[in-house]
């Protein structure tokens, strides 16, 4: 067996043996090593708790909880797992309902509808494909929402906005520049002033224009 397959195997080994689904619950959470290599979480309706230095995570199970410390890159897939990680290079979430709380990204891409992403501080670049989704977070440097019935709110500082989706919501404290191509979107920038191009219908954009 190979290091590199060791934590998905680990995270599977109570029912893998063979014990009731019952039985793997009660002696949770299950501790997962991933500082040997790339770690897959695929046993539903676990609570998972990471150590060690994480490169990929990838969370292919459904209901589950996952605990995880610092990691290059975490891909959250099936439906209704709650995810809660400190600073990640690179997070991207699919599947659906979803709920996932890092400390901070850089790059953040979110595909998963009915999904809510809170962030507690920076994320350098968020991309918003999903419908129906929510981001939150202190500060979200660059943003591009092509999907449609989301929601983007940031309680600091922004350089640039980009919607090309439909029926969107977006709040910013700051905001540099925005650009508007899709239609029924609600921008709001509460302080400074923005430079805005929108050539959609129907916008709604509260800003102070530059």
């Amino acid at each position: 067996m190979s290091r590199r397959r060791l934590a998905t195997v680990t995270a599977g080994l109570l029912v893998a043996l063979g014990l009731p689904a019952a039985t793997a619950e009660a002696v949770l959470p299950l501790p997962v090593d991933c500082s040997h290599g790339p770690v897959e979480l695929r046993w539903d309706g676990l609570t998972y708790d990471l150590d060690g230095t994480c490169g990929r995570v990838s969370v292919l199970a459904d209901d589950a909880v996952v605990r995880i410390p610092t990691a290059t890159r975490v891909v959250v897939r099936g439906h209704g797992n709650t995810v809660v990680t400190k600073s990640v290079d690179t997070l991207v979430v699919r599947g659906r309902n979803q709920e996932v709380r890092p400390a901070a990204v850089r790059v953040l891409r979110v595909a998963s509808p009915r999904t809510t992403v809170a962030v507690e501080g920076l994320v350098e670049s968020a991309q918003i494909t999903a419908r129906r989704a929510t981001v939150t977070a202190d500060r979200v440097s660059r943003a591009r929402v092509p999907g449609s019935h989301n929601a983007l709110r940031t309680t600091g500082r922004g350089y640039d906005a980009s919607v090309g989706g439909d029926h969107n919501t977006l709040r910013y404290r700051h905001l540099d520049s925005l650009a508007v191509s899709g239609d029924d979107n609600s921008v709001r920038v509460r302080a400074g002033r923005t430079a805005v191009h929108d050539d959609g219908n129907r916008n709604r954009v509260r800003v102070r224009r530059r």
